[in-house]
């Protein structure tokens, strides 16, 4: 065999086994990766899913009264309004219901996904909330009258000046002052005031960015429609690409037989670990999430539940992937035990260079045996003339 030949054929196993090497993790990352993309896209890209949680969370319900604790009062000319008060929390309560409060919301994310599904040049959700802000001022001044008219007159200047300055947590009523008076100075208060419900009108051009008067739909999240879709269209890509690799390593292989298992097995570690990570996530997530807190509880409490909502349908997909990956890679590796055996698959027991019957030259036996005696000639050999006898030697009778 050529020294040219011999060393084709030494290059020829190095690039083999060394793109095998360069594919396997890029395999192993694209499986894990496709899995990943396709349990985001389960959750996030089905507005549907979204409405869903926010409804589990319960946040409908508490949407109110954290919004006022966020705010704390709403400050005017003429004096403050405690927000945080159960006077005007009720009243907020009765006007601002759970159903209207969900029937926006859930309108606001349909806009938002047409916008993102490039259905829309910008969302164009749009609430009006003006009409609700009068009524709100009515029915926390009508409380407010109420309350009032059962308060004893104030005995000295100093708490009818504290009544005066802040009538919804007012313990007398200052003289000469009327319930009806103090009603409509806290209604003034609520509509001219800034602290709760200051833009009465929200759509994608109200909301904008920090020290920017374009909205934000306009400048930071302008390309966010762009990715998305391509998001959308990233796990058939992933799953393409793994598929053209496992096919890789298949022929790379020294034989399909042996390619074959080591795609399962590859296949198999991943399910595995998807598997184990699912179990982990969840542990963490049960332990970890009650350790969140923030300024408001009520907020704290509806943010808990979202994430553990979140972290299930997360899980879920997670113990869905890795049952069909740990299943696909078995099928793997038994089809691969009824494959064909190739001659690359048997045990080698001839001697040549390298270490591995994949580094050695495959020996053929000849077609024809090569008869290795004497040809015969003509005629045969005839043997040596002996010599006369001697005279002496002969008897005479």
């Amino acid at each position: 065999m050529s020294d040219n030949l011999w060393l084709t054929i030494l290059l020829m196993n190095f690039l083999r086994k060394f793109a095998l090497v360069i594919i396997t993790p890029i395999f192993l990352l694209l499986l894990y990766a496709a899995a990943f993309d396709m349990g985001v896209l389960r959750v996030v890209s089905q507005p549907t899913n979204v409405k869903q949680m926010l409804r589990d969370s319960g946040v409908y319900n508490t949407a109110v009264s954290s919004l006022l604790d966020q705010a704390k009062q709403q400050t005017s000319n003429d004096g403050n309004v405690d927000l945080t008060n159960p006077i005007v929390t009720a009243a907020a309560n009765k006007t601002f219901t759970p159903q209207y409060i969900q029937t926006q919301t859930e309108n606001v994310i349909d806009s938002l996904y047409a916008w993102l599904n490039g259905q829309t040049a910008q969302p164009n959700f749009v609430v009006n909330l003006s009409a609700l802000k009068e009524k709100f001022a009515d029915n926390v001044a009508q409380a407010v009258e109420q309350h009032a008219a059962t308060l004893p007159v104030c005995p000295d200047a100093a708490s009818a000046s504290a009544a005066l300055n802040d009538p919804v947590n007012a313990t007398c009523l200052p003289a000469g002052t009327t319930p009806a008076a103090v009603a409509s100075e806290v209604q003034g208060n609520l509509l001219s005031g800034k602290g709760f419900l200051d833009n009465v009108n929200i759509n994608a051009d109200s909301i904008k960015s920090n020290n920017s008067h374009q909205s934000i739909f306009a400048s930071q999240l302008k390309d966010a429609p762009n990715q998305y879709q391509k998001l959308k269209k990233s796990p058939i890509i992933l799953s393409a690409l793994a598929f053209l690799l496992a096919v890789a390593i298949v022929f790379l292989s020294a034989s399909r037989r042996k390619g074959l298992r080591h795609a399962g097995v590859l296949i198999l570690i991943v399910g595995l670990f998807m598997l184990f990570f699912a179990w982990g996530l969840n542990q963490a997530t049960i332990k970890e999430v009650p350790k969140l807190k923030l300024n408001n509880a009520v907020v704290t409490t509806d943010v808990h539940k979202v994430i553990l909502d979140l972290e299930s349908k997360i899980d879920q997909n997670y113990w869905i992937f890795g049952g069909v990956y740990v299943v696909l890679g078995l099928l793997a590796i038994l089809a691969a035990q009824f494959w064909p055996r190739g001659k690359n698959d048997g045990k080698d027991d001839l001697e040549g260079e390298g270490r591995t019957a994949d580094d050695r030259i495959d020996l053929k036996a000849p077609d024809k045996a090569t008869n290795l005696s004497v040809a015969n000639t003509k005629t045969p050999a005839k043997p040596a003339a002996k010599p006369p006898a001697s005279k002496k030697n002969i008897d005479v009778k």
